[in-house]
């Protein structure tokens, strides 16, 4: 089976999205897929290039030119999203022609170009849905043009009408979609989860050497690691620092890139937080090392009906690291997090409750023992993106041999 997997996002670029954009590529390589991936350049890169072609053990990758999103601008963000569609289109007309086109979202644009090569290819058309764009801006605020919702809104429902599936990454989105009016046939859920031979195994030395490299010789450390944007609602770990200032032996360390990074900086700034360390953003390699430190790993999101039914990739990087979840998210991830018994858990933008389990977790060591500490072998039987891969390999193989079920 020929595949033309589009995403804007992939690595050497670091991110959950780009992290499964491998993985589920490169798992279906070896389950005998012709996959030739269209993707953008790496957005902290300036390249004079316009598309870029290259094989890696076997996958197919062709590099399009998009216009860098400085992630402070909107305008800049659309000419990104602009950009990509464009040049994705015009890349994917050069590939090989593919049995079906898989366009993984978000952003929606990337959808658009999905369906754009599929008319042109003549090839089946797959969305994936990895989070609720459309919704998520309105709720963020990230668009509150009431007409340019309104455009979203009918791109969205076209792409979804037009597909020949869709797939999302939640029981919760599966669910949320139906009851929009799609057909329950028409969407299938292949979860997040990670590639066990990529995930590192954790090295106490290193452990040591990260504490002793930044001063946080017998600190408790709570550790995020990942996207400082507005849907993480990170302000209320700093709101809990500042709760916990006066208390020594705790420090939060957050660790990547995002638009609200420099507005989280100035809080600490302002606050004089010296319980809080703030870094650049780390390759999957050097992460281990602060896994290896951290004693708590922090998964959080902004507290909204639909982040319930959200399950961040984050959430199983850290339980496959083997570390226990301090969880400020409900729905499926809590229930995720608690049939593991795996982790604490705080009210989603309450800096009083995070601030009190943080307490309890320290003061009371018992507290962490009984802890499930072996959950990775657990998580694996579900959320091991090998298997998932197959799935979604059968699930592209059947939707080569199904004709279009819904029209309306």
């Amino acid at each position: 089976m020929k595949i033309l997997y589009i995403s804007q996002h992939f690595p050497p670029e670091i991110g959950a999205a780009q992290a499964r954009a491998y993985d589920m590529s490169m798992n279906l390589v070896e389950e005998g897929c012709d996959v030739t991936v269209v993707t953008s350049f790496p957005n902290n890169v300036s390249s004079k290039k316009i598309f870029q072609s290259s094989k890696h053990l076997g996958l197919n990758v062709i590099r399009t030119f998009v216009v860098q999103d400085t992630k402070k601008s909107k305008l800049r963000r659309m000419l990104n999203y602009f950009s990509f569609m464009t040049t994705s289109i015009i890349a994917g007309l050069f590939a090989k022609k593919p049995d079906v086109v898989f366009a993984t979202t978000p952003q929606l644009f990337v959808g658009l170009s999905g369906y754009v090569l599929s008319k042109l290819k003549r090839a089946k058309f797959v969305i994936e849905v990895r989070d609720l764009w459309v919704d998520f801006a309105e709720v963020l605020n990230q668009i509150n043009n009431k007409k340019l919702l309104t455009l979203a809104r009918k791109l969205e429902w076209f792409l979804f009408k037009q597909a020949d599936h869709i797939v999302v990454v939640t029981h919760g989105y599966k669910q949320y979609l139906i009851e929009k009016g799609i057909p329950e046939n028409k969407i299938d859920v292949i979860t997040n989860g990670v590639n066990p031979t990529e995930t590192g195994v954790l090295v106490p030395e290193e452990g040591v050497r990260i504490r002793a490299e930044h001063g946080l010789e017998n600190q408790f450390i709570i550790l995020y690691a990942g996207n400082m944007g507005i849907a993480q609602g990170l302000k209320t770990v700093l709101e809990a620092a500042n709760v916990l200032k006066d208390v020594s032996s705790i420090t939060f360390v957050l660790i990547g890139e995002g638009a609200e990074k420099e507005r989280l900086q100035q809080y600490q700034k302002d606050k004089d937080l010296q319980n809080v360390l703030i870094l650049d953003s780390r390759a999957k390699q050097e992460l281990n090392g602060f896994y290896a430190a951290a004693d708590l790993c922090l998964v959080i999101l902004k507290n909204h009906p639909l982040f319930e039914i959200t399950i961040p990739s984050k959430l199983f990087d850290c339980l496959a690291m083997n570390k226990p979840i301090l969880l400020g998210i409900g729905g499926e991830s809590k229930e995720i997090v608690k049939s593991l018994n795996a982790g604490l858990f705080f009210e989603p933008e309450n800096a009083d409750s995070l601030a009190k389990v943080v307490l309890e977790a320290t003061s009371n060591p018992k507290i962490m023992e009984l802890l499930e500490k072996d959950v990775r072998s657990k998580m694996l039987l579900k959320y091991n993106r090998q298997e998932l891969s197959k799935n979604l390999a059968h699930l592209l193989e059947s939707t080569q041999d199904n004709v279009k079920g819904w029209s309306q």
